[in-house]
């Protein structure tokens, strides 16, 4: 069994996923993730990101090449600048998306900030435009 096989097991275990449910989310079968555990069968480059990244471990861990699990997450790295620190962390939040999409909208289309505020203001109070 190699070591790669050995860390998929380990990780798949102590997230207490079944071979299954770690397939679909790689887009692979059971029986590959079987394989791939059992050493029968060795992932592709593409795999073993995919592996990567779902269980959130480098792919020098997953190879043997590092013994330290756990990737750098955004809170252990140190920021350029604390603007660009909560920019970062605005990017990694799905929901603030949208917010980002509008902004560029409105920068584009040359919209001033302080009429748009008026808008948004009358919406939330429910107050009627004119």
């Amino acid at each position: 069994m190699s070591v790669l096989s050995e860390r998929v097991k380990k990780l798949r275990n102590a997230k207490r996923q079944s071979q299954n449910e770690v397939g679909k989310a790689l887009g692979k079968s059971r029986e590959t993730v079987s394989k791939y555990e059992l050493g029968e069968r060795e992932p592709d480059p593409e795999a073993i990101i995919l592996f990567a990244k779902h269980f959130n471990v480098s792919t020098d861990y997953l190879l043997g090449i590092s013994e330290q699990a756990e990737t750098t997450t955004i809170n252990e790295r140190k920021p350029y600048s604390p603007e660009l620190y909560a920019f970062e962390k605005y990017l990694h939040n799905e929901s603030f998306i949208p917010y980002l999409e509008l902004a560029v909208r409105m920068k584009d289309s040359n919209i001033d900030i302080n009429q748009f505020e008026k808008l948004i203001n009358k919406i939330i109070k429910n107050k009627p435009l004119k």
